[in-house]
This record gives C-alpha cells, sequence and structure tokens, in this order.
C-alpha cells in the first residue's frame, strides 16, 4: 500500500512542479508586452505553453486512466512534437553562442544592426550594440563602420540616423568613419544593402557584426550571403526580461531560413 500512496504523492509533486513553471514562463512571457509593444511570437508561443501547463498540471485527476485509441495517438504525437521542438530550440542555442564567439578581425567593417529607438535616442538594446561598435573601432583605427536601419513603424528618425548620431555625440567617434544605411527594415536588407556601401566606399568586406548573441548567427550567415569575405562578432547580451521573447523570435526566425532561405 505504501508504494501507490508513494506514486500519488510523486504524482501531485511533479503537478504542482508543473504548474508553477508554467506560472513563471506566464510571468517571463508577458513582460515583453511593457516593452515591446506588439506581441508576436516571442510572446504567443511561451505564454500558450505557459497556459498549457498550468492547466495541466492543476486540472489532471490524479487517478485518470493512460489514454486509448485516437487519444494515445494524439499524446504520442504531442509527446513527440514537443520533442522536436526542444531539439530544435537546443540546436538554435549552440548555433548563436557558437557565432556570438566568432573573433572579429583586426580593422574589418563594423556592421550595427538596427533595433528600436525612442524618438532620437537607441533604446537598450541598440545603445549596447553601439557600445560595442565604439570600442572595437578606437582598437581599431583604420576599420569603419555601417550603420543600418531605416525607419520603422511610429518612428520619427531612421534608426540609422540616431545610430550615427550616438557614436558621434557619446561614443567621440569620427563621422566619416561611419556610413549610414537607413532604407532596410530586416536583418536581411541591414546586410544586404550594407555590403553594398561597402564595396562603394572600398572598405574591408571582412565584417563585423554588432548585435545581441540571440542575433549573431543569422546575422552571420546572411552576411555571408551578401557579400562578405569573413565575419566576426561583437556581441552583447539581452536584457533579462527580453531573453526569453527574442530567443523565441530568433529561433524561429532561424527555422524559416533554414526551410526557405530567408
Amino acid at each position: 500500500m505504501a508504494k501507490p500512496e508513494f506514486r500519488r504523492r510523486l504524482r501531485r509533486v511533479g503537478r504542482l512542479t508543473v504548474a508553477a513553471t508554467g506560472l513563471l514562463l506566464l510571468v517571463w512571457g508577458l513582460l515583453p508586452l511593457f516593452t515591446e509593444g506588439t506581441p508576436g511570437v516571442g510572446v504567443l508561443v511561451p505564454v500558450a505553453v505557459a497556459v498549457i501547463g498550468l492547466l495541466w498540471g492543476l486540472k489532471r485527476p490524479e487517478n485518470s486512466k493512460p489514454p486509448k485509441g485516437w487519444k494515445r495517438v494524439m499524446t504520442a504525437f504531442l509527446w513527440i512534437l514537443a520533442a522536436a521542438v526542444a531539439v530544435t530550440g537546443i540546436v538554435c542555442t549552440v548555433l548563436m553562442n557558437r557565432a556570438a564567439n566568432r573573433a572579429p578581425a583586426e580593422g574589418a567593417t563594423v556592421v550595427v544592426l538596427g533595433s528600436k529607438i525612442h524618438e532620437d535616442q537607441p533604446s537598450r538594446m541598440l545603445e549596447d550594440r553601439l557600445r560595442l561598435a565604439a570600442d572595437y573601432l578606437r582598437q581599431n583605427p583604420d576599420a569603419n563602420c555601417v550603420v543600418a536601419g531605416g525607419l520603422g513603424k511610429g518612428e520619427t528618425y531612421t534608426e540609422a540616423y540616431v545610430m550615427r548620431k550616438y557614436l558621434v555625440e557619446q561614443q567621440g567617434i569620427d563621422p566619416d568613419r561611419i556610413a549610414t544605411e537607413d532604407e532596410s527594415t530586416d536583418t536581411r536588407e541591414n546586410l544586404t544593402f550594407s555590403m553594398e556601401i561597402i564595396h562603394e566606399k572600398g572598405w574591408s568586406t571582412h565584417v563585423v557584426t554588432a548585435t545581441q548573441i540571440f542575433h549573431q548567427y543569422r546575422a552571420g550567415r546572411l552576411a555571408v550571403e551578401a557579400g562578405a569575405d569573413s565575419v566576426g562578432a561583437v556581441a552583447c547580451r539581452t536584457p533579462v526580461h527580453l531573453v526569453l521573447y527574442y530567443w523565441v523570435r530568433e529561433c524561429a526566425a532561424i527555422c524559416r531560413l533554414w526551410l526557405i532561405g530567408y
């Protein structure tokens, strides 16, 4: 009699653990709504997983019987799907971190990838990218820089304008070393248009991408496609409350890149 009681208690602890994890995931998944605005896949996926985990942990009967028939098939399918998603997430994470550790070449051209701005000031994430780019430029006096980013929704200034302004006024970088690419709307265009400018100016086609860790793998792939001879990385971390949001978004973007090349 002791063993069945032990199993029931173990199942109860397991369900409560899943429910608690679901609750934490729900809170973490919703935090970006207060800073990033648009929900998107980075919010919807974590919240959906959190709700499922929370409901399963709180509502599943202790004396439930193993599923049969089509329910058994559906249960198996869901477990396989969950395993596939987990493996994909692990692979993407490994690739992101490996790409973020690519040593930058000396005297390469820095491409600072655009991100959110607030009026004429960079957001925290964009400011982190710009600080790293400025550090590299100071360490490599012969290197140049392209700031890449067009006019986003609801923005008064282009991201490239704000980035150039910050590098010159806040970091003291010579404006002659900075080119602006202000037509792009996504990462692919960031790199494609930036490489066109680099070729036009005759700057080094060895490139350093300045962006967050999660972004480095896809940025590197797209830079090579756009004509870069090599791609190094100067990578910064993501604010903790946004890690899950951007990780999910980037995993989806990497899968899209693998599947349709974009």
